[in-house]
């Protein structure tokens, strides 16, 4: 049976999209909201191009393995009334719930993964950290509690307690999920972009120890890419028969999938 998801397994899922820096696509001079998120998360890809915050929390929860921990929806509207009529609305903060941001809670969203009494810490896609209107990719960020913009905060249906600020919260069982899926056993594919001379990040070192326990390469590996990391991997390019012809200089999802690698943060 697979496990139940519980917040921290979202957490890590999202935490490991922001050390990666994913961003959405670059075109003429503008990001222009295409992503990965959309694409594959389940019921959402005729939203492409549209503003991906609420999807990319729903890619979190397809990836973790049930979708329906949280409302499918796109629209922030829709996933506040959605969560008060599952009486899993809270004004308070817990881990792993999905604050919404707004005068009204209908602009933004986020995955909560720490708070205190001031504070949230949240995963948050369609966003950035030079406080510009434009969101551009999958970032950390802290915000204030107190802060007019932070509306409230829905509670996904987790197959756990949530620990959380909110002082009349119950844990009843009934709103739990007993029985959902599990995360992904790997780290999944980060984009052909992704793999750039001097890319800093924790997936850089996992991939690499990956490659060298197969033999791909022989050197030092470190949290930034460098041209063993590329040599490597197009060393077992070669290895896995180099599907999709001869080796563009990054690995294909089908070569990352096969080395295995895993999840890093």
């Amino acid at each position: 049976m697979p496990a139940a998801i519980v917040p921290q397994t979202l957490i890590e899922l999202g935490q490991q999209e922001a050390a990666i820096k994913y961003q959405e696509d670059y075109q003429g001079g503008t990001w222009n909201n295409i992503n990965k998120y959309a694409a594959e998360t389940p019921g959402m890809a005729s939203y492409q191009g549209q503003s991906w915050c609420v999807i990319f929390l729903l890619w979190l929860a397809h990836r973790a393995g049930d979708i329906t921990i949280m409302p499918q929806t796109p629209s922030c509207a829709t996933a506040i009334t959605t969560y008060q009529s599952w009486n899993r609305w809270s004004w308070y903060p817990a881990v792993g719930a999905q604050v919404m941001l707004g005068a009204a809670g209908q602009e933004h969203t986020g995955l909560v993964y720490r708070y205190d009494a001031t504070q949230i810490w949240t995963i948050e896609g369609n966003t950035n950290n030079g406080g510009g209107s434009e969101g551009d990719g999958v970032y950390l960020r802290v915000r204030n509690r107190a802060d007019a913009n932070v509306y409230g905060y829905g509670y996904p249906k987790y197959a756990a307690p949530m620990v959380t600020a909110d002082p009349n919260w119950t844990n009843d069982p009934a709103l739990n999920k007993t029985t959902s899926g599990t995360a992904a056993a790997y780290a999944p594919y980060p984009g052909q972009d992704w793999f750039r001379t001097g890319r800093t990040s924790p997936l850089v070192l996992a991939a690499a120890k990956r490659l060298i326990a197969v033999g791909a390469g022989s050197y030092n590996p470190t949290n930034d890419i460098g041209s063993g990391d590329l040599t490597a991997w197009g060393n077992w390019h070669v290895t896995c028969g180099s599907p999709g012809g001869a080796y563009a200089g990054y690995p294909n999802e089908t070569v990352w999938r096969a080395l295995q690698v895993p999840h890093s943060h």
